[in-house]
């Protein structure tokens, strides 16, 4: 049961639409940082140290860490779930949207915190859905980084020229919908951005607990 769900398209649609959001608001209103593509922050990160910014070196260093933490996190909390005989997904997805919900009130109603941290702690409730939701009908996608669907997209056409087989077509279209969801998600986050301010990152908890609902309606 739980895989069925976890491959179903409307929530792979829901957390792509989020990926995107989150992506897109910390890279416009955060000076570049990303808070799910950590390649992102990597190269960025390379950059200024190559330059010799040090403080913006740091900047991209940061959401790196929390991101890895979030993955150690993620893992060692399946792993008690599991001995525990509970639902992984719920109690998981009930975690990222509870922290991403928490600092969103934070930072909205303007206590003072960093804003790297801020970004870091974001990746690292981002982190949590990384390696648990990654198949939607059957087919291996990324819930966070976009570079694996534009790889599938593109291999999935050329199946499709070369053999002119039509299963190649219901693929095309699941990684196309999720990779305009992303860009969606990006432009909602620049425009509500501009209208909300520093709550824009609440959309990004409904978005993540319509998600919730989801599931624990699954189960």
């Amino acid at each position: 049961m739980e895989k069925e769900y976890k491959e179903r398209a409307r929530i792979a649609c829901i957390l792509s639409i989020n990926a995107g959001f989150m992506d897109g608001f910390s890279f416009y209103h955060y000076n570049g940082r990303f808070i799910g593509t950590q390649s992102g922050n990597i190269i960025q990160s390379g950059i200024n140290f190559a330059c010799g910014n040090w403080g913006r070196f740091y900047d991209f260093i940061i959401p790196m860490i929390f991101f890895s933490l979030g993955v150690i996190t993620r893992g060692l909390y399946s792993y008690y779930l599991k001995k525990e005989n509970k639902s992984e997904a719920l109690h998981l997805l009930w975690l990222q949207w509870s922290g991403v919900t928490i600092f969103s009130v934070i930072y909205g109603i303007g206590i003072p915190l960093s804003v790297s941290v801020y970004v870091g702690i974001l990746s690292y409730f981002m982190a949590i859905q990384y390696d648990f939701f990654t198949k939607v009908h059957g087919l291996p996608y990324g819930s966070i980084f976009m570079t694996g669907n534009v790889r599938l997209l593109a291999a999935n056409m050329t199946q499709f020229f070369i053999t002119k087989d039509k299963k190649y077509i219901h693929s095309i279209n699941i990684y196309l919908l999720l990779i305009v969801l992303f860009v969606v998600g990006g432009i909602l986050s620049v425009t509500l951005g501009e209208l909300i301010g520093h709550w824009t990152m609440i959309v990004s908890s409904l978005l993540l607990g319509i998600v919730c609902m989801m599931v624990k309606m699954y189960e």
